[in-house]
């Protein structure tokens, strides 16, 4: 099992990120190089530095022999708030603004967010300002990797990317998460806002791991097949979903919740 860490060489918040698990967590250069740069190795985890932008790196999984891809990234919102987030790529409509394929999601390993996650929320308590710490909906490209795929990112802004004290907690956060990925069972996210409050807190108090997550905006277009799309392109067995139900307008709900029936999924409200 190789595990993959991908930081963008133009993504000044991946390379903060990837210089601290290089200096705290011993990764070596293989003598190999990807992109002109060198290729990084600590046990069964390599990692990388593509000369594109991560939301476009399409076919890391053609050049590595491996199981699992873990973004660093940075998150950018107009507001600038201190973010730390944990996301499944993937297009949930007919749109690919930002990378991808329209109506394709890339694959979801729920219980490593869930050890992402987890270890943020523990970690990030030291950091000044405070960090708003949360699993986001699924979002952007990639879509097409064949192998599960996580991002865990740095936001808000510029200055936020370059902290060295959020670095320090990603990176760290993510060894962790590779050493001690969560035994939760799977589940799929449905409702509520982009920053997901509800899943989230459904994640670290039940014994629940949120993957995909279809927000309230993109339920409007989603249908049967994306419903099913994001059970199947979740690893493991998942047969659940979390539903944020204030944050699913009633017509929505509706045909949502006929759709699950049919496909015999448990339902678990919050």
């Amino acid at each position: 099992m190789t595990i993959l860490i991908a930081a963008s060489s133009y993504d000044r918040a991946a390379l903060n990120i990837a210089n601290k698990l290089i200096r705290r967590h011993g990764f070596k250069e293989t003598g190999e190089v990807f992109d002109e740069k060198p290729v990084y190795k600590k046990g069964e985890f390599l990692l990388i530095f593509p000369s594109v932008d991560d939301i476009y790196a399409n076919n890391l999984d053609k050049f590595f022999n491996i199981t699992e891809i873990i973004f660093a990234s940075r998150h950018k919102s107009e507001t600038g708030e201190p973010t730390l987030t944990v996301h499944v790529p993937g297009n949930l409509t007919g749109q690919a603004l930002y990378g991808g394929r329209p109506n394709e999601v890339a694959l979801a390993n729920p219980q490593r967010m869930k050890a992402l996650l987890l270890a943020l929320l523990g970690l990030g308590k030291k950091l000044e300002p405070n960090y708003a710490i949360s699993l986001e909906a699924t979002h952007h490209g990639p879509t097409e990797l064949s192998v599960p795929a996580t991002f865990v990112e740095i936001g808000s802004s510029e200055d936020r990317w370059v902290d060295e004290e959020a670095g320090e907690v990603v990176a760290e956060a993510i060894w962790r998460a590779l050493l001690n990925p969560s035994k939760s069972p799977s589940a799929v996210g449905f409702g509520g806002g982009h920053y997901a409050p509800a899943h989230t807190k459904a994640t670290v108090e039940q014994d629940i791991a949120v993957g995909h997550i279809v927000p309230k905006y993109a339920l409007e277009e989603v249908n049967a097949s994306m419903v099913n799309t994001v059970f199947q392109r979740t690893i493991y067995k998942c047969n659940c979903a979390v539903l944020d139900w204030k944050g699913i307008r009633g017509d929505a709900r509706g045909k949502l919740l006929k759709i699950l029936e049919y496909m015999d999924i448990d339902i678990f409200r919050v």
